[in-house]
């Protein structure tokens, strides 16, 4: 078990005046669970080159940390409601929250970094009873082990910004407390490229992902799935299993044909995966969530550097006994799906949004957040996050790049995320949820035919 104690906490402000504004948060930020979205990153000691050199990691992150909140100001406020389930973005300057805790562990007691309750230690704790204008947007967690290994816990609002944000910050951020001072990009603001105006246009899709997951036969009474006890489990892919994938899903196309992306070959096998471990009936509808990244496909493109959510949700639909038919199959229907949003399909998804006069269950109902109300996410469903492409392995405080970065939590059965591996070498961790009765099944069909 990982014993950790907080040593110290204090508020982080910006160094400099920052603009004192309210931002109007568009229907693609509000509509992220307005709780924080929980990574850690993993700094083992033999990297700490320069440990003993270090005086206090914990001041180099809270005076780096007073720099870069200049440029991101908005992340230094708070969100307050403004009715129908959504908010608005108070740019108050109040501040980040940031403790120090010291732990008789050692690193290799978090075992293989798969979401634990343990891993969960090294987050801060934030009370979500108090009034959301009270809570910070951004809270951080220095541990410092036994063995001499780091970890940062990062609680991130989701509602402020989207992984390639959050991520760009981190970056930010390291490159301030290595000395640096400079931004991997400047962060743009301004949110109003969403801005519809007045009156909205009505939707021109159905938008059937944003109105529920469907649910097993003869279940309409989703509690009961919630109820069981699922697990969570670490899984790996070298680079040559990926590729193994790839040709499996591209067996017996044409040679002009574009191929199976890495990402729909690893989210089909998976989807597939838990749909025979759950024993799941031919006729069973099942969904795969899958999260689309709309920088560029909105026309124009948005800036480099958009600090917000521009992400929206796909939702492959497809009877059990179709998907399970052919492997290719299935990697075809998640890129029909994904490729319908371009930039007439991203408006209309903005409108059926905005059309809607309470946000509040479609918030509970399709975020991790929220499962206790509205549809489930779980069985028969699956959520395959990919982190590909993101700079998840650019925070370097100093102390060295971290051998691993992933979230601390899983929110509900069958939530997963692909995540590149620390050597960057074609590999992938798969931290994944799913019910204790499926779980060893899973593993064995993960693994069988690579």
């Amino acid at each position: 078990m990982v014993m950790v104690s907080i040593k110290r906490a204090c508020t982080v402000k910006p160094n400099e005046q920052t603009p004192d504004v309210k931002l109007w948060l568009p229907e693609c930020d509000q509509i992220k669970p307005y709780t924080h979205a929980p990574t850690f990153y993993i700094y083992p000691p033999q990297n700490l080159d320069n440990y003993n050199s270090i005086a206090s990691p914990f001041d180099t992150l809270k005076s780096s940390l007073s720099h870069v909140l200049v440029p991101y100001y908005p992340l230094a406020g708070r969100l307050n409601w403004i009715g129908g389930g959504r908010f608005v973005l108070d740019c108050n300057g109040l501040g980040a929250e940031i403790f120090e805790a010291d732990s008789q562990s050692e690193i290799k007691d978090l075992g293989d970094f798969r979401p634990t309750l343990e891993t969960k230690k090294l987050l801060p704790i934030v009370d979500y009873t108090k009034d959301i204008s009270e809570l910070p947007l951004l809270l951080v967690q220095l541990t410092r082990f036994k063995c001499g290994g780091i970890s940062i816990g990062v609680l991130f609002s989701h509602i402020v910004a989207d992984g390639k944000g959050a991520l760009e910050f981190m970056s930010s951020w390291a490159n301030f407390a290595r000395g640096e001072n400079k931004l991997v990009v400047e962060p743009n603001h301004d949110r109003n490229v969403f801005h519809k105006g007045d009156p909205l246009a009505k939707p021109r899709f159905d938008h059937y992902e944003l109105k529920g997951f469907p649910s097993l036969i003869g279940h309409d009474d989703v509690e009961e799935e919630r109820k069981k006890e699922c697990t969570n489990t670490m899984l790996k892919l070298s680079k040559t299993q990926v590729n193994k994938l790839k040709e499996i899903a591209n067996e017996g196309r044409d040679a002009t044909s574009r191929q199976y992306s890495r990402y729909e070959a690893i989210a089909a096998h998976i989807w597939r995966c838990a749909s025979k471990a759950r024993k799941l009936q031919n006729a069973q509808l099942t969904a795969l969530r899958v999260i689309v990244n709309c920088r560029n496909r909105l026309q124009p493109s948005l800036p480099p550097g958009y600090f917000g959510n521009a992400t929206m949700l796909a939702l492959p639909i497809a009877q059990v006994g179709k998907l399970l038919l052919e492997y290719g199959e299935a990697c075809s229907i998640i890129r029909q799906c994904i490729e319908k949003f371009n930039d007439d399909y991203i408006e209309s998804t903005i409108d059926f949004l905005a059309s809607l006069e309470d946000l509040t269950q479609t918030r509970s109902g399709f975020h991790t957040a929220g499962i206790n109300k509205g549809h489930v996410i779980g069985n028969p469903n699956i959520s395959v996050t990919s982190w590909y492409g993101l700079p998840i392995y650019d925070a370097d405080f100093g102390w060295g790049k971290p051998i691993f970065m992933g979230p601390a939590g899983l929110g509900h059965d069958g939530e997963c995320f692909l995540i590149p591996g620390s050597d960057e070498d074609g590999s992938f961790v798969i931290p994944i949820r799913l019910q204790m009765t499926h779980m060893d099944d899973f593993e064995k069909l993960f693994y069988q035919d690579i």
